[in-house]
């Protein structure tokens, strides 16, 4: 795991984060606000619950707390074997640019390794700072199209219905199961400077 400031620390999920973390979510998604790239008629809507209930079911969800000991930021997974797939991590803006971005990552990279699986698949907007290149610095290597199996084609559909699909890629790491294991890159001070990632 990742440095973190003092204070702040990663747990599994509980029934009762689930309503904060929705709103860490909504809070996440004004950093895309600018960049028009999701397109959404009714304005940003939070994470469904059947989806963080689903991560909390598989122990897929996991939450950083802040030393106040309140949800500030999540990373839900779910397993598409032989990967773990991120399916995201959102971090409150107000506890940006702290690392805790990069310290949830790691810890679904090491999930993926506790469960034996190949590596960390995930999506993502290919070219902003705080989702393509973040991961390209953790040792994510962007999949050609000819790699994409039949669930991405069918993710990839239905993301396609509020952003453009073709500016998103997907990436994988491979884990120590893989054989390809990538050692873990030294720290990186700008990363905290461009972490706040949210729906990769």
């Amino acid at each position: 795991m990742t440095d973190m400031p003092d204070g702040y620390a990663i747990r599994l999920a509980i029934d009762s984060d689930l309503p904060a973390l929705q709103e860490v979510d909504l809070d996440a998604s004004r950093l895309f606000e600018p960049t028009g790239l999701i397109v959404e008629e009714d304005g940003p809507t939070a994470i469904p619950l059947t989806n963080l209930m689903m991560g909390l079911d598989q122990k897929l969800l996991f939450v950083v707390t802040s030393p106040f000991g309140d949800a500030v930021g999540f990373a839900l997974a779910s397993e598409r074997k032989p990967d773990l797939y991120l399916d995201q991590i959102s971090v409150s803006l107000a506890h940006g640019k702290r690392g805790l971005g990069a310290a949830l990552l790691y810890r679904i990279i090491e999930e993926a390794d506790r469960r034996g699986l190949s590596g960390v698949v995930l999506s993502t907007f290919r070219d902003l700072p705080w989702n393509g290149p973040f991961y390209a610095r953790h040792g994510f290597v962007e999949l050609p199209q000819s790699r994409l199996k039949g669930w991405m084609r069918a993710l990839e559909k239905i993301q396609s219905e509020s952003m453009d699909v073709s500016l998103r890629c997907f990436m994988r790491r491979p884990g120590a199961q893989d054989g390809k294991w990538i050692r873990r890159p030294q720290k990186n001070t700008a990363d905290k400077a461009t972490e706040n990632e949210t729906g990769v």
